[in-house]
């Protein structure tokens, strides 16, 4: 299948051939759908805590996080095409028209016609400088265009997402800076941040830094670590054709595509850091929200450093010259159960105290990870349920519906009972109890990938895409779903989604 010359491709990007196989193997086979047992639901899988819950555990942050090393990871490598994507279909269909035909087409589009409407109220407008009187088609071609602003290319970090006035809008990734500032602040005032971006990208991030930064250190009195990460080229994977055949540029090389946004598991363990928030560059809210928002990652750090402290406590314990009795061990797996949603084998019973001892390490010296959840109200996204491994162990995972196989009307039925989605805001623990940082490739379930269809040059061909960050890269991390409000998750999937009343500063 493969010659001499694919072989030292393949070298040169840093994979094995054994992984090329393997991709080749789940693109023939496909992937099982996700073995979904329960759904996860408010007091049996989704934590609810009350007013008081809160506030205790915000307490507990707030006396202890800042004795940690506190990294903010915010994935930012993807351009905003898609966030466009409406835009650019609407200057393909006005391109050519007349400036009386332009707008008899728009009339019929409400959707592109409330967008010319708001333009003055979006925070990219004065950044256009647009002649008077310019036509619908020129005004996207300034705001999407080579010549223009460029903003179909661009990544979404570096996009005018709120207006505060004239002089003042900014770009996500300086509202992810300035809301990171209120909750990532070491004792010596250190605040450390991290993004992912694309090479291509780097230099304008930079540039926005330097623009940024020096006036957020003043006014808060911080200094700023800031970092950036490249999705590591070993990640990728390769494309092949409709009949599983690699697919092939027109050059006779293979085509290798970005593994998606599970390769970052490799950046992230590539971090020293104790505790790492992570969501997403386009999830953003106003200065009006941030409190809010900052209260709720300091809830969810406080929930993530109380069962730290507790597993920590257990395996120190279990790993101790002195065994722990038989009571000991059975309240610590009442723990992982009541806690930690961890089923209990069914023969555990029966196993005498260093089988339970074993059972109890193995399932407690993990990653952990704090997810937020909020209530299910249509918006798209993975959820939380309850998920058979391969081996027979169940526990907590995140799940996207494409994982699901719909076709069972039992899957389905708990699909539909599903009450949450993700929203992508974690808080995660990377280091075990005796201070070493773990290696996260260990606790990736490899068969919980994707496969999508794309087409290069006009020819089909199949992708496959790793398995996600917060699903099965991260498959084997102990979880706790908490449940937030729906105000702390504010999108923008779209440009129209700068319209909304969320992102009105």
């Amino acid at each position: 299948m493969f010659s001499q010359k694919d072989l030292q491709q393949i070298r040169s990007k840093g994979i094995s051939i054994d992984d090329i196989n393997q991709q080749i193997r789940h693109f023939q086979l496909g992937f099982p759908p996700a073995d979904i047992t329960m759904t996860a639901t408010p007091g049996k899988g989704i934590i609810l805590l009350s007013e008081g819950d809160q506030q205790g555990f915000r307490d507990v942050f707030l006396d202890n996080a800042p004795d940690f090393r506190i990294i903010r990871f915010i994935p930012a490598s993807g351009a905003a095409s898609r966030m466009f994507k409406s835009l650019f279909g609407a200057l393909g269909a006005l391109e050519g028209k007349s400036g009386e035909e332009q707008q008899q087409w728009l009339s019929e589009k409400k959707e592109i016609r409330e967008f010319f409407e708001k333009l003055e109220k979006y925070p990219f407008y004065e950044d256009m400088l647009l002649p008077e009187g310019e036509k619908p088609a020129g005004v996207l071609r300034q705001l999407l265009g080579e010549k223009g602003l460029q903003y179909g290319s661009k990544p979404k970090g570096l996009l005018k997402f709120h207006k505060y006035s004239v002089a003042d809008r900014r770009t996500a990734f300086e509202e992810h800076v300035r809301e990171a500032v209120k909750y990532c602040i070491s004792r010596d005032r250190m605040v450390r941040i991290h993004l992912s971006v694309s090479s291509d990208h780097l230099d304008g991030f930079q540039t926005e830094a330097a623009c940024i930064l020096p006036e957020i250190e003043r006014e808060k009195d911080v200094s700023i670590d800031l970092s950036f990460s490249f999705q590591k080229p070993e990640t990728d994977t390769i494309a092949v054709d409709q009949e599983n055949e690699p697919f092939r540029n027109p050059d006779g090389s293979l085509l290798f595509r970005p593994g998606g946004h599970g390769a970052l598991i490799r950046n992230l363990d590539a971090l020293d850091g104790d505790i790492v928030f992570i969501s997403n560059i386009d999830n953003v809210a106003p200065d009006r929200l941030k409190n809010l928002r900052v209260r709720q990652k300091q809830v969810l750090g406080g929930v993530l450093l109380e069962v730290r402290s507790k597993i920590f406590y257990y395996l120190m314990q279990l790993m101790g010259e002195v065994k722990p009795e038989k009571t000991r061990l059975d309240s610590m797996v009442s723990y992982l159960h009541e806690r930690l949603g961890i089923a209990i084998p069914e023969m555990l019973e029966s196993w005498d105290v260093n089988e339970l001892k074993h059972w109890l390490i193995a399932n407690m010296n993990k990653p952990i990870r704090v997810c937020g959840m909020v209530r299910n109200e249509g918006e798209p996204g993975g959820g939380p349920f309850y998920v058979r491994s391969e081996s027979g162990e169940v526990s907590l995972q995140i799940v996207e519906s494409s994982q699901i196989d719909l076709a069972d009307p039992v899957k389905a039925g708990m699909m539909a009972q599903s009450t949450h989605f993700n929203p992508v805001d974690l808080v995660c623990s990377l280091r075990d109890y005796k201070g070493q940082k773990f290696n996260l490739s260990r606790f990736v379930d490899h068969n919980t990938g994707f496969i999508s269809e794309k087409s290069v040059g006009g020819k089909s061909l199949k992708a496959l895409e790793l398995p996600g960050l917060w699903n099965g890269s991260m498959a084997g991390w102990l979880t706790l779903f908490v449940d937030v409000p729906m105000e702390t998750f504010t999108p923008v999937k779209t440009v129209f989604d700068l319209a909304r009343k969320e992102h009105r500063a």
